[in-house]
Order: structure tokens, then sequence, then C-alpha cells
């Protein structure tokens, strides 16, 4: 009679019979880890790596392992052997780009690990009453020899990834120096408009004073004098007023006056008196 106790659930006493009847064998119900050793192997597109995996398992039924293998050490040497059988056949159905890549997105180390665990669970299951927790990829290497032709590879993929930022890069200037160009001539063309506009206005409005200037030019430069001082005398600043330089200067020691008339009014007027006077006679 085989009776099973598990010590989480029928811990306590038991009854036995003595020993030729029946024996008591002792199992461990944790999980154990196994390592594979650092091998070699061959990849599907003729390339050599070294991988080295490990798996975790546990006892499920103590009958049927002591029956199997008796000892958690046989079945050590047992999972192993199959471990790496499995490993084998995986990866010698694999590129090599699939184990080392540039892009993480193309590795495919989970997928791997899958394809190792399901066949070597459920053998060890069936066979050896032991469950195969989980299979994982530990150490990857590439031999000497291969070794300066992948990072000859990664260099030139590394590359191209540079000269296609860069190429955007150049697309992207040229368009922001496109767009710059063509708002600098828009900002310049109604600028000009602008100033062609204003400027147009302004010698509109000059041009009338001019021509009330042009009456008596002596009077408007006259004005000219003023208005400047009074700009110069505006500007909050200290400066030493020369007559020479600014007409309207002058004005403060000799008061303003209107320039003297010409010979030819001045005889005008000189006639008019006259007149005047052989009349009073």
């Amino acid at each position: 009679v085989t009776s099973v106790y598990q010590g989480q659930d029928d811990a306590g006493l038991h009854v036995k019979w003595p020993w030729p009847i029946q024996r008591l064998v002792r199992y461990d119900g944790r999980t154990f880890t196994l390592e594979d050793s650092y091998g070699e192997l061959q990849t599907l597109d003729q390339q050599n790596i070294l991988l080295t995996t490990y798996c975790t398992w546990r006892i499920e039924d103590p009958v049927k392992f002591h029956q199997a293998v008796e000892t958690t050490e046989a079945a050590h040497r047992s999972i192993r052997d199959r471990l790496r059988n499995h490993k084998n056949n995986v990866v010698s159905s694999h590129k090599l780009e699939d184990f080392v890549n540039t892009d993480p997105k193309k590795m495919r180390s989970a997928a791997i690990e899958q394809e190792i665990l399901q066949p070597l669970q459920k053998e060890m299951a069936e066979e050896y009453g032991v469950k195969v927790c989980s299979v994982g990829l530990k150490l990857l290497g590439l031999p000497e020899s291969i070794s300066a032709a992948v990072i000859e590879t990664q260099m030139e993929e590394r590359s191209r990834l540079v000269k296609q930022y860069e190429t955007a890069g150049e697309a992207q200037k040229t368009a922001i120096l496109a767009r710059a160009q063509r708002a600098n001539k828009q900002i310049l063309a109604f600028a000009t408009a602008k100033a062609v506009k204003i400027r147009a206005e302004g010698e509109s409005a000059a041009a009338k004073y001019f021509a009330k200037y042009a009456k008596n030019e002596q009077l408007g430069m006259f004005l000219r004098s003023l208005e400047s001082l009074r700009e110069t005398l505006n500007s909050k600043t200290t400066i030493l007023l020369d007559g020479s330089q600014m007409p309207g200067v002058k004005y403060f020691h000799q008061g303003p006056s209107l320039p003297e008339l010409s010979e030819k009014v001045k005889a005008t007027s000189g006639g008019a008196d006259s007149a005047s006077g052989s009349k009073s006679k």
C-alpha cells in the first residue's frame, strides 16, 4: 500500500508498517533550479553562438517520480539532458538575428524560451511526474571568429540610421529656410509698400506748405529755423548754441524780425510817400 502525504496539507502523525512491509521516502516539495552547460550551437543561418539555459522544476507526482528516477540527483541529470536536446533543436530553427539584434522588437528571446519549455514540460510530466515551471536564456555569447563580423554589421546598421536622421534633418532645415525666406519677402514687400504709401502721404501734405512757403521763401526759412530750435530745445539736452550754425539762436539776443525789404519794394514805398507829401503841400 502506497500513501502520499503532502507536508503543507497532511502534517501530523501517520501509521506505517515496519520495514520491509513499508518504508518512508521523503522528497523536497520546493522548486529546484538547474543550469545547462555553456556550449556552442549553430543557428539556422549557419552562425555559431554560445548559449546557456536554465529551468525551474518541482515534484508534482511523488509516486511516478519515485518509480521513474527515485532521487532528485537522477532527476537533475535527466532534466538537464532533455533541456539540452530541446535547446539544440530550437536554436537550429532560428536565425542569429532572433538572438542578437540592434532592434529589440526583432529579438525573439521570449518565444524561444517557450519553444523549449513546452515539449520539455510535457515530457517531464508524463514520464517523471515533474512539473517544469519555467525555462530561460541565461547567458548568450558569440565566438571570437564571428564577433568582428557581428560588430561590423551593427556598425553598418547604425551608419544607415545616422544617414537617415541626417537626411531627415537636412530636409527639415531646407523646409524651414524656405518658409523663413518666403515670410521675409512678404514682410519686406508689405513694409516697402507701407513706406511708399506713408512717403506719398507725407509729400502730398508737405506740398501744401511748400506752395505757401514759395510765395515768401525768407518767411519759410524763418519758420523752419524756429521749428528746428523748438525740436532742439525739446530734446532736454544741455547744448552750446552757436548762431552761425543754428540761425534760430540769434533771436535770443537780437529779437525776431522780418527780413529787409528789397530795393524795388523800398522804391515803391518811397514813391508813394513822395506823392503824399506833394499833395499835402
